[in-house]
């Protein structure tokens, strides 16, 4: 082959590997019209913003509804993720005994904050509204629960994932909220 020829079957070969791989890169991580409408309503913009333009089926919602689902969805995967977390951090022999009890009652309260999120999944499914405020609510709540078994401690080892989850929650509950707005109009 000529070296001419051999540069553009490989710079050929090159784009035909690399550019779908940018493509879909750059694919991720888009702020819709939709999310930036839906996130207009939050507490935690930025948050709502990184969170929703990141999960994939945000990019494809085709209301407000859905970005509620999605926003909740996150939240209850992050109420997940922070009881794997603490199931491993429990166990932490090098902690003090009063921060494991801490952390052995942020377990339950995370439990129960992942049920009570794939409740209000299930009310925003079927347009009761006021049961997925309770439900938001009391995950939010469950969050506190878990701050406040650190109270007195010189180290909460969970303020920040709870700062993130109590957010994760208001926005949700914010999308929800005018979901049901815009769905009335």
């Amino acid at each position: 082959m000529k070296p001419i020829a051999t540069f553009f079957f490989v710079f050929t070969l090159c784009l035909l590997i690399v550019l779908p791989q940018e493509i879909a890169a750059n694919q991720e991580g888009v702020v819709t019209e939709q999310i930036q409408q839906a996130c207009e309503h939050t507490a935690h913009k930025p948050l709502c913003l990184s969170t929703l333009s990141s999960d994939p089926n945000s990019q494809q919602a085709t209301n407000l509804t859905i970005l509620a689902q999605v926003a909740l969805s996150i939240a209850s995967q992050n109420a997940s993720d922070i009881t794997d977390l603490v199931k491993t951090l429990v166990n932490d022999q090098s902690l003090e005994p009063r921060v494991q009890q801490a952390l052995a009652d942020c377990l339950d309260h995370y439990l129960d904050a992942a049920e009570q999120l794939d409740d209000s999944l299930a009310a925003l499914s079927v347009g009761a509204h006021e049961d997925l405020k309770t439900w938001v609510h009391v995950a939010i709540d469950d969050a506190g629960l878990c701050d406040a078994g650190f109270k007195g401690l010189k180290e909460n080892v969970m303020l920040h994932k709870n700062k993130v989850f109590h957010h994760l929650c208001q926005n949700a509950l914010a999308i929800a909220e005018v979901s049901v707005s815009a769905a009335g109009k």
